[in-house]
C-alpha cells in the first residue's frame, strides 16, 4: 500500500524537467500497481493462513528484491559502504512499525474487499499530517486540520457505523495506515546521502524481526496442506507476495527521492482505481456503493494537504 512521504523542512528541489517528472510518475504508478497486486495475493492467502504467517513470508521473500537491487546498483556486487547506515536503529524501528501495519492490513483482507481496504488505508496522509507535530515539531494550519477532519469523516462513511462493515475488521486498515504513516514520517530523520536501497534493507530487517515476534507471540501458524500442486502454488504465491511488495516499495521510494513529494502525491490515489479493477478481475468484487461517498472525502482531504504542502514549500501548485 502507498502513502505520501512528508516534505523535508528547508529542502529545495531543483526545477525538474517534464521528462524527469514523467519518469518519476511512471515509477510511482508501477509501484502502486505492484502493491495492489501484493494485496490481492495476500487476500487470497489469508483465507488459508493467518495474517502473522503471511507477514513473515512477505518480509523474508521481500529481501530478495532488495538484494537484487543492491547487486544491480553495485554492478554485480554489494558494496558495504552503500549499505552502511549511521541511523541503523531508526531503520530497524521503521521495520517494526511496518510489521504491525502489515498484520493489521492482511488481517483486514479476511472480511473486506480489496478496494474497501485500499480506500480506508489511504487515510495515511491524514495521520502523517497529525504525526508531523509530535515527531517533527511542525505546525499545522487550519486548512490542513480541516482536511484531516474531513478525511476522517470519509473514513467513518466508508466504515459505516450501524452496517455490517462496522466491526474490528473495518478499523484494521486505518490502524495499518497509522503505523505506515509513522514509518514514513521517520524517513525525515535519515541523512539525505543515504541510499534508498539501504533504507529499505534496514526496514526489511526490522520487519522480519517484528513479524517473527508477532508470529511467535501468538503461536498461530499453519503448515501448508493439500496436494503437492496446491502446496507448490502457495509457495509460488508467497514468492509473488514478497516480489510485488519489495519492488513496489523500491519504486515508490525511488520516485519520491527523485522528485518533490508534492508533485507526486496526487498520483497516489490512482491506487483506489487500481485496487477496484484488480479486485473486480480477481475476486469479482465491485464495492462502489460501499466506498462512495466516503472515498470523495478521503481523496479530497489528501489533495488539500498536497496543495497546502505546495504552498508551504513555495512552489507553484
Amino acid at each position: 500500500m502507498a502513502a505520501t512521504e512528508p516534505r523535508r523542512r528547508g529542502t529545495r528541489f531543483p526545477a525538474p524537467s517534464a521528462s524527469h517528472i514523467a519518469l518519476s510518475i511512471a515509477m510511482m504508478l508501477a509501484g502502486i500497481v505492484l502493491l495492489d497486486c501484493m494485496g490481492a495475493v495476500a487476500k487470497h492467502l489469508v483465507q488459508r493462513y493467518p495474517a502473522q504467517q503471511i507477514s513473515v513470508a512477505r518480509n523474508v521473500v521481500g529481501l530478495l528484491p532488495i538484494v537484487a537491487i543492491l547487486l544491480w546498483e553495485g554492478r554485480g556486487r554489494i558494496i558495504l559502504g552503500s549499505i552502511r547506515l549511521r541511523q541503523w536503529r531508526l531503520g530497524i524501528a521503521r521495520g517494526l512499525l511496518v510489521a504491525v501495519a502489515q498484520l493489521a492490513l492482511y488481517g483486514s483482507y479476511q472480511r473486506l474487499e480489496l478496494a474497501t481496504v485500499a480506500v480506508i488505508a489511504y487515510s495515511g496522509p491524514l495521520f502523517i499530517t497529525m504525526l508531523s507535530i509530535p515527531w517533527l515539531g511542525e505546525r499545522v494550519g487550519i486548512w490542513r486540520w480541516a482536511a484531516v477532519v474531513g478525511g476522517f469523516v470519509g473514513v467513518v462513511l466508508v466504515v459505516g457505523p450501524g452496517t455490517d462493515l462496522f466491526t474490528w475488521y473495518g478499523i484494521l486498515p486505518a490502524i495499518a495506515a497509522f503505523f505506515y504513516a509513522n514509518s514514513l514520517v521517520l524517513t525525515r530523520r535519515f541523512d539525505t546521502s543515504v541510499s534508498h536501497a539501504a533504507i529499505n534493507l534496514y526496514a526489511q530487517a526490522g520487519a522480519i524481526a517484528g513479524s517473527f515476534i508477532l508470529l511467535l507471540s501468538t503461536a498461530d501458524a499453519v503448515m501448508p496442506s493439500g496436494s503437492a500442486a496446491e502446496i507448490f502454488v502457495d509457495l509460488g504465491l508467497a514468492l509473488l507476495l514478497g516480489g510485488f511488495g519489495g519492488f513496489g516499495v523500491y519504486l515508490l521510494t525511488l520516485a519520491y527521492r527523485r522528485t518533490a513529494a508534492s508533485l507526486l502525491a496526487p498520483c497516489e490515489y490512482f491506487g483506489v482505481l487500481s485496487a477496484l479493477v484488480i479486485g473486480w478481475i480477481v475476486f469479482s468484487e465491485w464495492p462502489v456503493e460501499r466506498i462512495f461517498p466516503g472515498v470523495v472525502f478521503i481523496v479530497g482531504a489528501g489533495l488539500v494537504i498536497v496543495l497546502r504542502e505546495h504552498r508551504a514549500s513555495g512552489r507553484p501548485a
